[in-house]
């Protein structure tokens, strides 16, 4: 799927289902550091492919996200191995794809910094102001700031990784997602594994 032959992405749809599943395993990611990623990379166009999953590497292992639809959100662990040969679908040479490590700027500059919170993002796309209605849309990877001085300076406001659906794709971010007031945060608290 999504160009990896062995992927088997689990959508998730509800962010209490999603949380359900991996609190335990987010919580302990508290206190650890994003010490890379990669990318789905379209070497014909030079550009990212947004439908690929975005894959992290926490702590020596590997965590595989994907937007997909409008409503599916995914989060795998050492799934797939970076080095099986990709295939978007049957188009083969047609459209080389490789994994790219580290390649948005803005993001890599935060890496290697302490995870000091993660939030799960849900969306309430009807805006209805009802929870049953919320959507699971991503996730959020609150990163330690480089000040923490009351006057903080732009960059300190760029200290997320999140990764959301943008409309059928993958999204990211490295700062707070706001979104019309529409944006929940079912927040993870770490306190399992003595970071807070």
């Amino acid at each position: 799927m999504l160009g990896i032959p062995s992927y088997k992405p689990k959508f998730h749809r509800s962010g209490q289902s999603f949380k359900d599943e991996f609190e335990k395993t987010l919580n302990e990611l508290i206190g650890k550091k994003i010490e890379r990623y990669w990318l789905m990379w379209d070497l014909n166009e030079d550009e990212w492919l947004a439908d690929g999953p975005v894959v992290l590497e926490i702590d020596g292992q590997r965590f595989e996200f994907t937007a997909y639809q409008l409503d599916d959100f995914s989060m795998t662990i050492n799934s797939f191995e970076l080095s099986e040969k990709l295939d978007w679908y049957g188009s083969g040479d047609e459209m080389p794809l490789t994994w790219k490590e580290n390649p948005k700027i803005e993001l890599s500059k935060n890496l290697n910094k302490v995870i000091t919170d993660i939030n799960i993002l849900t969306y309430d796309f009807y805006q209805k102001n009802n929870e049953s209605e919320y959507i699971l849309v991503g996730i959020e990877f609150v990163l330690e700031k480089e000040s923490e001085s009351e006057s903080e300076s732009e960059s300190d406001k760029d200290n997320f990784f999140s990764i959301y659906n943008g409309l059928d794709q993958n999204e990211l971010k490295n700062t707070e997602l706001h979104i019309a007031n529409q944006i929940k945060r079912i927040k993870i608290t770490g306190y399992n594994n003595g970071y807070k």
